[in-house]
């Protein structure tokens, strides 16, 4: 463990200076028992080694190679053991990066080798995140892209072909029409919002101005710019609000309030629509409440996944695109809340729980 902590560059320092002292151990003792046997087996006297005689001779030659042979073998062995640490994950590193450039977004480089060093394990661990990312924001801006298409084509044809009633005289272009065609283009920009908003939610580059904001303000300001809709719909506006603030993105709390009061304009059957804040020891809990029908069982696991209509039908005749309630989950969520469905004690109907994490309150 300790080896693997060491830098390339000092593990090369110690493998040479192994290589060095390891030589020159070799050349002690190989030298010793080279003439201790020429000795014994009188190839050679201590009159000729003491002798001012420098000439090689063949037990000279005999250490010389033995020295030079074992040398060999040991740097070839670490040489050997360097390559197995260092070129390998380099190696499956490069065939890594070679494969993903050609398109292949699964392959990962492989550390076979749990002795590499730190330096290199890191990298490549480091590599192959980098790659799991890369691989799966290609996916997703797959994903997006045709859901992106899917979603915009039917109000964009529908817009066009209402200006293109209007150049051909089939529509007059009055007042009705003309708010008509705003309503259209305000929905389009609202789509448009909720779906950038989920693919920078999905690769985490979601971008939050945190401030202190009164909750019950935006509240009060969210259901005011909504109040004709909501008179249209014959829903009647409980609340019971306290003087809380939170660390928001105000944008972000009004883009959760519209697309939570959307819902139940759409969905919610006439009677008491009711907000309350409470606070709890987990956080600040923001409930909105119906008298509607409710969701069924088995669709409320899949209701904050993106484009998830209850019924495709239901959706299309109420405007829906299926993105309202994935947004407000992808919002909280990169607040550190969450948002959670149960059924209404009080009223029977839909009870959306939003909660502000607790470290986001202070009291104003």
């Amino acid at each position: 463990m300790m080896k693997n902590n060491i830098g390339i560059s000092r593990q090369l320092i110690i493998t040479m200076a192994k290589v060095s002292l390891l030589t020159t151990c070799f050349s002690l003792i190989f030298g010793y028992l080279t003439y201790f046997v020429a000795i014994e087996f009188k190839l050679v006297s201590l009159e000729q080694l003491n002798s001012e005689d420098w000439s090689f001779n063949f037990v000279d030659l005999t250490w010389i190679l033995l020295v030079t042979l074992c040398g060999s073998l040991t740097s070839v062995y670490l040489g050997l053991k360097l390559a197995q640490r260092f070129i390998a994950p380099l190696n499956s590193l490069a065939i890594a990066a070679r494969e993903i450039s050609l398109g292949n977004l699964s392959v990962r480089a492989q550390l076979d080798n749990p002795s590499s060093v730190a330096e290199i394990t890191k990298m490549i661990n480091d590599f192959n995140r980098m790659a799991e990312k890369l691989e799966i924001s290609v996916n997703n801006a797959s994903i997006w892209n045709a859901a992106i298409a899917h979603e915009l084509r039917t109000p964009v044809t529908i817009l066009q072909g209402r200006l293109q009633g209007v150049l051909d005289d089939i529509f007059t272009p009055d007042k009705a029409l003309l708010k008509n065609l705003l309503n259209q283009v305000e929905q389009l920009s609202f789509l448009i919002e909720d779906l950038r908003t989920l693919s920078l939610a999905d690769n985490q580059q979601l971008r939050l101005n945190l401030e202190s904001v009164c909750l019950s303000d935006v509240i009060t300001q969210s259901v005011n710019l909504l109040q004709d809709r909501f008179d249209q719909a014959k829903l009647v506006i409980e609340t019971n609000l306290s003087d809380q603030a939170c660390f928001f993105d105000r944008q972000r709390l009004e883009q959760i309030l519209i697309a939570l009061f959307e819902n139940e304009i759409r969905y919610a059957q006439a009677g008491i629509l009711r907000i309350s804040t409470q606070k709890k020891s987990e956080g600040l809990v923001l409930t909105i409440e119906d008298q509607g029908p409710g969701i069924a069982d088995q669709h409320i696991p899949f209701i904050f996944d993106a484009f998830y209509r209850l019924e495709e039908s239901r959706g299309k005749k109420n405007g829906g695109s299926g993105l309202g309630l994935s947004v407000v989950n992808a919002i909280m969520i990169a607040h550190e809340g969450r948002i959670e469905y149960s059924k209404s004690q009080a009223l029977g109907g839909s009870c959306f729980s939003i909660l502000f994490k607790p470290d986001n309150l202070n009291k104003i």
